[in-house]
């Protein structure tokens, strides 16, 4: 019994010690810390994608579009931004199940997309939820973001690459299922005039 209180003191002191270490400026290799902007380029769309949870810890949440293009690998506490063509972009993500938001942007407009938490069979489960028009957190989004005190980009390295690749066959399958196949209805929709 005492080896086992010893063994769960040292992982919970090596899990704090994880923590503030990444709250104190050790981000993984893959990702920087960025300046938020309030707009997107002219002719541009943005979506912010908000994860001010830290529930979770410093689980990393994988963003993919539709192409297999890697956008994000996503910590809790922090804020993504992504600038976009208008139109149709289809954001993926996934933990233990799979997340589709298809978004209709239009120009020169701002979006947002909740990264929600919930308990997994293993770990945290991550979904990806549109703040529509009448989405009640929508209020609170500036409150998120002073709760986000970083925003991250992707640094496209080595192991970004080996990631992406790693993944195809997943991005493939997706599309298969979610975007024309049977799993459609579990597709979450991002309209046009959802923007700010």
């Amino acid at each position: 019994m005492k080896k086992l209180r010893s063994t769960a003191g040292f992982l919970l002191t090596a899990i704090f010690a994880a923590t503030l270490c990444v709250g104190c400026g050790g981000l993984p290799k893959q990702l920087t810390r960025v300046q938020r902007i309030d707009q997107p380029p002219a002719g541009k769309a943005l979506v912010n994608f908000h994860r001010p949870s830290t529930w979770g810890g410093n689980q990393l949440y994988p963003i993919f579009d539709i192409n297999g293009k890697m956008l994000m690998d996503l910590m809790g506490g922090c804020e993504f931004q992504q600038v976009c063509e208008p139109g149709e972009n289809v954001f993926v993500g996934w933990a233990e199940h799979v997340a589709v938001v298809k978004a209709d942007l239009a120009p020169d407009k701002v979006y947002d997309i909740m990264v929600d938490i919930s308990m997994g069979w293993v770990k945290g489960n991550v979904y990806l939820s549109p703040v529509a028009k009448g989405d009640p957190r929508r209020s609170k989004l500036s409150q998120f973001e002073r709760r986000e005190k970083t925003v991250l980009a992707l640094n496209r390295n080595q192991h970004v690459a080996d990631y992406e690749a790693k993944n195809q066959a997943r991005i493939v399958e997706i599309k298969q299922d979610f975007v024309s196949g049977q799993k459609s209805d579990r597709v979450k929709y991002l309209q046009k005039d959802d923007c700010r």
